[in-house]
């Protein structure tokens, strides 16, 4: 089995079976080790296996490797994810916030308030989370923006 995308399909069929799964990335390892698509999705597995410190090293050789688009998106944000739970706090921060500031993804601002909080920045979760809502000036916002930009300034 040579085709990329067929052996990423068969090992997430398996993500109710990890030993299966991860056998299926680890037989393709050696093959396919400088491929930037097959590393983010094995670290993607291992992220979601609960197996954070191994996926790390593979998020970051795949966007070394030159992902792009929504995929180098998503490794950065995973990447950030995975660095807070394992208590690397700084570098989550370093990395969602730079991620939130490029992309403008809410996702990334999501994990970016999670590893705040993680780090015992309460008031700056809080902050970062109601500022970006604020931005967004939906609904009746306009009408309170300087309101709650006075008590953002409280926070």
């Amino acid at each position: 089995m040579t085709d990329l995308n067929k052996i990423i399909e068969d090992a997430w069929k398996h993500q109710d079976n990890p030993d299966v799964m991860l056998r299926i990335f680890d037989e393709n390892f050696e093959v396919f080790q400088a491929n930037a698509a097959y590393l983010f999705e094995y670290a993607n597995a291992l992220d979601y296996l609960g197996k954070e410190t191994k996926a790390i090293p593979l998020y970051r050789r795949s966007i070394e490797l030159g992902l792009s688009g929504k995929m180098k998106t998503q490794a950065e944000i995973q990447l950030g994810s995975s660095l807070s739970v394992t208590g690397d706090n700084e570098k989550a921060i370093e990395t969602l916030g730079r991620v939130m500031e490029e992309t403008g993804d809410p996702a990334a601002l999501e994990f970016l308030c999670i590893a705040l909080f993680r780090s015992g920045e309460l008031k700056k979760s809080l902050k970062t989370a109601l500022n970006f809502i604020l931005s967004g000036n939906q609904g009746l916002l306009p009408e309170y923006n300087r309101a709650i930009s006075q008590y953002l300034n409280e926070i």
